[in-house]
């Protein structure tokens, strides 16, 4: 390459040979693999234990093949389902707690799938209800838990730039390419450089794009193992483009326009058709249709039970108030709710005082307004349970983000922009940001960020499962009752 292609194209020729790239395919067959051969030795390893050590076959007398072979089935289809998630996670999908119902779903579906070869092929009958029943239950924990391990291990390795899956090329103005670059955003999600383009450099006495050396650009990024070319550039350039796109059509590569802007938080999610143009979507629902019936299933489920069964815990707790202090037993105030929306909150009365509207002063410790039956109320969460009334009118749902008065809304408001993001989704009960520590008065910046930041995390990565998991905790955990008052 002569001095001027080496100008012309950057500096991409230059780091070429001292970085090697792993392949999609090949860095996505390790986690498939590894999980595979797990899900395999769960089902043989549960079945050898039941069969030989606790119903006492011997050796000779247990069914090897039938097990390797339904193992190995398990194993594949579990694979697979581990395959399909790290091409998710290389694609960008976040390394987050929605690995977690990710792998029970993957789990459950090459259980279900494995009987049904069974059954298709006629040995149901020849393997041990107990022994797969096992595996799947036992391999819960242990598939979860793997999977979530290599996901942590790939994302911190692409994160710190030191592994790779695909080789880029960026064209544009010198100076957007330059801009871009300087931001070192590709090393750190999995790309390698491999050239430049620089348009304002190959500009002809018309004004027009040399296409000779966008072709012949285009010929070494083929031989240098591109599969991505992204220009970079501003909205308004859109249209002077097509010719570029043109002549990149002869060649197998994507080619991916990346806007530049000075904004770094305004994020384009997807390109929709809306008639016969495309436009760009910048802020989705946090729930699909189909998400909201399932958490409202699981609500009227969840809060017509609880209303049914603590029943008799109610009528102690309102014997127990009105015997300590008059005032009503029931407590309601104006919370913020979905959309901004306006409601009655229901708690039994722990304090001494009704307080509501604009001047409302948040329980802090050794509040000398809470009762004595308040303060225990208080410290098991039982003040919050008539909510389960606001769950069932459709006010609240079990889990979200706890809603606070008016007053504190405003003022948290104003001290946090984010704060009213959690509005996109009901207020909960319980939530995220509760079991893990983050409850009770807000007094510094910190703890507001905190609690916004974890409320964000469980409206971004909502499933059933999750929902489920913070239940869980919220009954055992600790950390859900560290900071009650």
């Amino acid at each position: 390459m002569s001095l001027s292609e080496r100008e012309l194209f950057g500096t991409g020729h230059a780091i070429w040979p001292e970085n090697r790239v792993i392949s999609r395919a090949l860095l996505c067959l390790v986690p498939a693999l590894i999980d595979g051969i797990v899900a395999t030795l769960m089902v043989l390893a549960t079945a050898l234990i039941y069969n030989v050590l606790i119903l006492g076959e011997g050796l000779n007398e247990f069914g090897w093949p039938l097990y390797v072979g339904y193992g190995v089935v398990a194993g594949s289809i579990f694979g697979a389902f581990s395959a399909s998630a790290c091409s998710r996670l290389l694609d960008g999908e976040k390394p987050s707690y929605a690995a977690l119902p990710e792998s029970f779903y993957a789990w459950t579906a090459a259980i279900s799938l494995t009987l049904l070869v069974a059954f298709l092929n006629g040995g149901i009958g020849d393997l041990s209800r107990v022994s797969l029943s096992s595996a799947y239950l036992l391999g819960i924990p242990v598939v979860i838990g793997i999977r979530s391990l290599w996901r942590s291990v790939l994302a911190a390795q692409i994160a710190d730039g030191s592994l790779s899956f695909e080789r880029i090329a960026v064209v544009g103005d010198r100076e957007a390419v330059t801009r871009f670059l300087a931001r070192d955003e590709l090393s750190r999600s999995g790309h390698r450089l491999t050239g430049t383009l620089y348009l304002d450099s190959i500009i002809d006495s018309q004004g027009s794009l040399r296409m000779k050396d966008v072709v012949a650009f285009a010929r070494m990024c083929v031989s240098r193992g591109t599969s991505s070319i992204l220009i970079v550039g501003a909205f308004s350039k859109i249209d002077t483009l097509e010719p570029l796109v043109e002549e990149m059509k002869r060649f197998s590569l994507n080619l991916i326009f990346a806007p530049t802007t000075a904004n770094m938080t305004l994020k384009l999610l997807q390109v929709l058709p809306i008639g016969p143009s495309n436009a760009l979507l910048f802020l989705r629902r946090p729930m699909s249709d189909a998400s909201v019936v399932m958490k409202r299933t699981l609500d009227l489920i969840l809060s017509g039970f609880g209303l049914v069964v603590l029943s008799p815990l109610f009528l102690l707790v309102a014997f127990a108030i009105k015997l300590e202090s008059p005032g009503p037993v029931i407590y309601r105030q104006a919370r913020l709710g979905f959309n901004g929306q306006t409601f009655m909150i229901w708690k039994f009365r722990s304090m001494s005082v009704t307080e509501d509207g604009g001047n409302i002063t948040q329980a802090r410790l050794n509040d000398p307004r809470i009762t004595r039956i308040g303060s225990l109320l208080r410290s098991l969460s039982i003040d919050e349970l008539p909510q389960l009334v606001n769950v069932l009118l459709g006010q609240m749902s079990i889990v979200g983000p706890r809603p606070h008065a008016l007053s504190h809304d405003a003022q948290l408001s104003r001290q946090l922009v984010t704060y009213a993001h959690r509005q996109r989704i009901k207020p909960g009960i319980t939530g995220w940001a509760q079991v893990n520590g983050y409850r009770g008065e807000t007094q510094t910046l910190e703890q507001i960020e905190g609690r916004v930041a974890h409320d964000l995390h469980y409206i971004n990565n909502w499933s059933v499962f999750l929902d489920l998991w913070i239940i869980l905790l919220t009954v055992v955990s600790p950390t859900t009752h560290r900071h009650a008052r």
